[in-house]
Protein backbone atom coordinates (compact mmCIF):
# COMPACT_ATOMS: atom_id res chain seq x y z
CA UNK A 1 0.00 0.00 0.00
CA UNK A 2 2.73 2.44 0.85
CA UNK A 3 4.96 1.37 -2.18
CA UNK A 4 1.70 2.62 -4.82
CA UNK A 5 1.10 5.23 -2.69
CA UNK A 6 4.82 6.77 -2.55
CA UNK A 7 5.26 6.08 -6.92
CA UNK A 8 1.59 7.64 -7.17
CA UNK A 9 2.78 10.79 -5.27
CA UNK A 10 6.88 10.74 -6.82
CA UNK A 11 4.37 10.80 -10.58
CA UNK A 12 2.45 13.70 -9.87
CA UNK A 13 5.61 15.56 -8.42
CA UNK A 14 7.98 14.56 -10.92
CA UNK A 15 5.96 14.84 -14.17
CA UNK A 16 4.61 18.20 -14.22
CA UNK A 17 8.66 18.83 -13.76
CA UNK A 18 9.68 17.02 -16.70
CA UNK A 19 6.89 18.85 -19.31
CA UNK A 20 8.30 22.01 -17.60
CA UNK A 21 11.80 21.16 -18.66
CA UNK A 22 10.63 19.64 -22.08
CA UNK A 23 9.15 23.13 -22.74
CA UNK A 24 12.21 24.85 -21.44
CA UNK A 25 15.03 23.44 -22.80
CA UNK A 26 13.29 22.27 -26.11
CA UNK A 27 14.99 25.24 -28.20
CA UNK A 28 18.56 23.54 -26.87
CA UNK A 29 18.52 20.46 -27.20
CA UNK A 30 16.95 21.50 -30.82
CA UNK A 31 19.58 23.79 -31.68
CA UNK A 32 22.77 21.50 -30.16
CA UNK A 33 21.14 18.69 -32.16
CA UNK A 34 22.22 16.12 -29.40
CA UNK A 35 19.17 14.23 -27.44
CA UNK A 36 19.34 14.05 -23.87
CA UNK A 37 21.43 10.83 -22.42
CA UNK A 38 21.04 7.94 -20.00
CA UNK A 39 23.19 7.24 -17.00
CA UNK A 40 24.18 5.02 -13.89
CA UNK A 41 26.27 5.61 -11.44
CA UNK A 42 28.03 3.73 -8.41
CA UNK A 43 29.07 5.60 -4.91
CA UNK A 44 30.68 4.73 -1.79
CA UNK A 45 28.71 6.28 1.09
CA UNK A 46 28.94 7.41 4.81
CA UNK A 47 25.48 7.59 6.55
CA UNK A 48 25.00 9.48 9.81
CA UNK A 49 21.86 9.02 11.23
CA UNK A 50 20.08 9.75 14.20
CA UNK A 51 18.78 6.12 15.60
CA UNK A 52 19.87 3.82 17.54
CA UNK A 53 18.98 -0.07 19.13
CA UNK A 54 20.34 -1.05 22.44
CA UNK A 55 23.05 1.51 21.76
CA UNK A 56 23.92 0.30 18.25
CA UNK A 57 24.09 3.82 15.95
CA UNK A 58 22.91 3.92 12.74
CA UNK A 59 26.14 5.23 11.16
CA UNK A 60 28.28 3.11 9.05
CA UNK A 61 29.31 3.16 5.66
CA UNK A 62 27.48 1.77 2.59
CA UNK A 63 26.95 2.00 -0.93
CA UNK A 64 24.48 3.86 -3.45
CA UNK A 65 23.38 2.51 -7.12
CA UNK A 66 21.76 5.38 -8.96
CA UNK A 67 20.09 5.46 -13.21
CA UNK A 68 19.05 8.48 -14.81
CA UNK A 69 17.90 10.28 -17.26
CA UNK A 70 19.82 13.89 -18.13
CA UNK A 71 17.36 16.21 -20.56
CA UNK A 72 20.26 18.52 -21.46
CA UNK A 73 23.67 19.20 -19.34
CA UNK A 74 20.69 21.55 -16.50
CA UNK A 75 18.52 18.93 -15.62
CA UNK A 76 18.30 15.62 -15.05
CA UNK A 77 15.94 13.11 -13.23
CA UNK A 78 17.34 10.39 -11.70
CA UNK A 79 16.49 7.15 -9.43
CA UNK A 80 18.79 4.95 -6.98
CA UNK A 81 19.16 2.51 -4.12
CA UNK A 82 20.51 3.51 -1.30
CA UNK A 83 22.23 0.96 1.21
CA UNK A 84 22.19 3.66 4.26
CA UNK A 85 23.41 1.31 7.33
CA UNK A 86 24.43 -2.04 8.68
CA UNK A 87 25.82 -1.70 12.03
CA UNK A 88 26.20 -4.11 14.63
CA UNK A 89 27.13 -4.35 18.47
CA UNK A 90 27.10 -6.55 21.83
CA UNK A 91 24.87 -5.84 24.77
CA UNK A 92 28.18 -5.97 28.01
CA UNK A 93 25.63 -6.97 30.52
CA UNK A 94 24.02 -10.11 28.29
CA UNK A 95 26.55 -10.82 25.49
CA UNK A 96 23.45 -10.92 22.58
CA UNK A 97 23.96 -9.27 19.70
CA UNK A 98 22.31 -6.70 18.30
CA UNK A 99 21.89 -5.13 14.43
CA UNK A 100 20.88 -2.19 12.48
CA UNK A 101 20.12 -2.32 8.95
CA UNK A 102 18.45 0.58 6.70
CA UNK A 103 18.06 1.31 2.96
CA UNK A 104 15.74 3.22 0.64
CA UNK A 105 14.89 3.76 -2.84
CA UNK A 106 15.07 7.73 -3.98
CA UNK A 107 13.84 9.37 -6.91
CA UNK A 108 14.66 13.29 -7.20
CA UNK A 109 15.31 16.10 -9.63
CA UNK A 110 18.36 17.58 -10.00
CA UNK A 111 19.73 20.59 -11.62
CA UNK A 112 23.31 21.45 -12.46
CA UNK A 113 25.05 23.97 -12.95
CA UNK A 114 28.89 24.06 -15.72
CA UNK A 115 31.37 26.08 -14.28
CA UNK A 116 34.11 25.34 -16.84
CA UNK A 117 32.86 22.51 -19.09
CA UNK A 118 34.97 19.64 -16.92
CA UNK A 119 33.79 21.30 -13.31
CA UNK A 120 30.08 21.16 -12.42
CA UNK A 121 27.67 22.07 -9.17
CA UNK A 122 24.44 20.56 -8.75
CA UNK A 123 21.31 20.68 -6.25
CA UNK A 124 18.91 17.71 -5.79
CA UNK A 125 14.85 17.63 -4.36
CA UNK A 126 12.92 14.06 -4.29
CA UNK A 127 11.79 11.70 -2.17
CA UNK A 128 12.97 8.42 -0.34
CA UNK A 129 11.05 5.76 0.41
CA UNK A 130 13.38 4.07 3.55
CA UNK A 131 13.13 0.88 5.78
CA UNK A 132 15.06 0.17 8.79
CA UNK A 133 15.00 -2.39 11.19
CA UNK A 134 16.97 -4.22 14.37
CA UNK A 135 17.52 -7.47 15.25
CA UNK A 136 18.76 -9.43 18.77
CA UNK A 137 20.13 -12.45 18.35
CA UNK A 138 19.66 -12.64 14.81
CA UNK A 139 15.67 -12.13 15.04
CA UNK A 140 13.94 -9.33 14.06
CA UNK A 141 12.31 -7.22 16.41
CA UNK A 142 11.90 -3.31 15.37
CA UNK A 143 10.77 -2.38 11.95
CA UNK A 144 10.39 1.07 10.52
CA UNK A 145 9.47 2.18 7.21
CA UNK A 146 8.56 5.68 5.55
CA UNK A 147 9.09 8.44 3.11
CA UNK A 148 10.58 11.32 3.57
CA UNK A 149 12.35 14.60 2.06
CA UNK A 150 15.63 14.13 -0.04
CA UNK A 151 17.74 17.65 -0.71
CA UNK A 152 21.02 17.16 -1.82
CA UNK A 153 24.35 19.66 -2.87
CA UNK A 154 26.79 17.97 -5.32
CA UNK A 155 30.07 18.69 -7.15
CA UNK A 156 31.45 16.59 -10.19
CA UNK A 157 34.06 16.26 -12.58
CA UNK A 158 33.90 15.24 -16.56
CA UNK A 159 36.86 13.05 -16.97
CA UNK A 160 35.87 12.57 -20.55
CA UNK A 161 32.25 12.86 -22.97
CA UNK A 162 30.96 9.24 -20.79
CA UNK A 163 32.92 9.56 -17.82
CA UNK A 164 32.25 11.92 -14.47
CA UNK A 165 33.79 11.80 -10.82
CA UNK A 166 30.72 12.99 -8.28
CA UNK A 167 30.69 13.68 -4.69
CA UNK A 168 27.69 14.49 -2.84
CA UNK A 169 25.96 15.76 0.42
CA UNK A 170 22.31 14.63 0.95
CA UNK A 171 19.93 15.25 3.79
CA UNK A 172 16.94 13.26 4.42
CA UNK A 173 14.21 14.80 6.62
CA UNK A 174 10.96 13.77 8.16
CA UNK A 175 10.98 10.38 10.29
CA UNK A 176 14.52 9.44 9.62
CA UNK A 177 16.56 11.97 10.09
CA UNK A 178 20.15 11.39 8.25
CA UNK A 179 23.07 12.72 6.19
CA UNK A 180 24.54 11.14 3.69
CA UNK A 181 28.06 11.59 2.27
CA UNK A 182 29.02 9.90 -0.70
CA UNK A 183 32.03 9.96 -3.31
CA UNK A 184 31.20 8.01 -6.88
CA UNK A 185 31.55 7.55 -10.75
CA UNK A 186 28.56 8.21 -13.37
CA UNK A 187 28.66 6.30 -16.74
CA UNK A 188 26.26 8.39 -19.44
CA UNK A 189 25.52 6.72 -22.86
CA UNK A 190 26.88 8.18 -26.14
Amino acid sequence: MKLSYLIGLISLSVAPSITFANDIFSATEADSGMPGQFYAGFSLLKSDAECNYEGVACDSTGYKIATGYKFNDNFAVEGGYYDLFTNDGTNATTGEKSTVNGSGLALSTIGTYSIDGKSSLSGKVGFMAWDAEANKAGVPVVGMSGTDILLGVGAGYRLNDHWQLRGEYEQIGGDLEAKVYSLGTTLSTL
